[in-house]
């Protein structure tokens, strides 16, 4: 009775298309911001990082206009309620605050006290990388 040699299985060609997938996914992943057609000048931070998932986005301009996914809200008030309307949905969703970097620091901090009164879970603040050129 003779041994059978085992199969030899090559895994380097599923190898290089897992790493292509990854590379395609890494240049991809930025270019999929959600809401960003408000144009704001966040501040800059050494610790931005952005992540691809569902959220909702408020933002903040310098002109004092408040906007919910990119549309125009009327007041605190009003956002609070779209805000609990989006939990009712998903009680784990991120609330993403994008005010300017101009905007007085006590009307961010009643952005952010209006999302937890509406009940949310997860609050975050945009930021940008701070560019180490010019």
């Amino acid at each position: 009775m003779t041994q059978k040699d085992a199969p030899n299985i090559d895994i380097l060609p599923m190898a290089c298309v897992g790493l292509i997938l990854v590379l395609v996914m890494m240049m991809v992943a930025p270019m999929v911001l959600t809401h960003n057609a408000t144009p704001v000048d966040v501040p800059e931070t050494h610790t931005a990082e952005r992540k691809t998932e569902n959220d909702v986005t408020v933002t903040y301009t310098a002109a004092g206009q408040l906007f919910f996914n990119d549309e125009p809200v009327a007041d605190l008030m009003e956002l609070q309620d779209r805000i609990a309307a989006e939990i009712a949905r998903d009680p784990y969703i991120l609330v993403v605050i994008r005010a300017d970097k101009e905007c007085l620091h006590s009307t961010v901090l009643e952005i952010i006290a209006s999302a937890r009164q509406a009940g949310a879970l997860r609050i975050a603040c945009a930021t940008k990388k701070i560019s180490r050129g010019g």
